[in-house]
């Protein structure tokens, strides 16, 4: 299973015209809805045959196209994205593709958005791969020690473990 991302938009935009433009009816679709925060975010997953010959030939062995339309609703503001998903799995039931789609973006959300906006580790300037690992690896054990011990936000957990840090080397050195 391969996301379509922005950082292909020819192939985005193919796709989007075809999904658009293709009269063929989803082969499943499933639908799940879940209330957060005073939200309502509604997942639609519709899995379809890939009857399109360029994108075909292009990706060998493309079997179906995944569409996900998210919805979000609050209050007054009612916000949609659709994603799209090539995959070569021609038998998975779309329940699982769903799930496996969610269970990505949940680590996206929990792990790459915490290492991205409260670690900054897309911007911290590090170049030595040996150096970048390193602090990668100071990130997740100092990210999973404040989530399992101090139960608190990402950024007051931070804050403590920055003020108390030479009290968790010992539990570091451990690890």
């Amino acid at each position: 299973m391969l996301q379509v991302k922005g950082n292909q938009p020819k192939l985005r935009a193919r796709i989007a015209a075809w999904h658009q433009a293709d009269p063929c009816p989803a082969q499943a679709t499933i639908q799940v809805q879940e209330h957060r925060r005073g939200a309502t975010a509604t997942w639609q997953t519709s899995v379809y045959a890939c009857n399109e010959a360029d994108l075909a030939a292009t990706w060998p062995g493309l079997a179906r196209v995944v569409v996900v339309v998210k919805t979000v609703q609050r209050a007054q503001l009612t916000t949609q994205q659709t994603r799209y998903y090539l995959t070569s799995l021609r038998t998975t039931p779309v329940a699982e593709l769903a799930a496996g789609i969610r269970g990505h973006w949940r680590i996206e959300n929990k792990l790459h958005r915490t290492r991205d906006v409260h670690f900054k580790q897309d911007s911290n300037g590090i170049r030595h791969p040996l150096a970048a690992a390193n602090m990668a690896l100071i990130n997740t054990l100092a990210s999973n020690y404040l989530l399992l011990h101090v139960q608190q936000a990402i950024s007051d957990a931070q804050l403590y473990f920055a003020q108390n840090f030479r009290r968790f080397l010992p539990v570091i050195a451990r690890s």
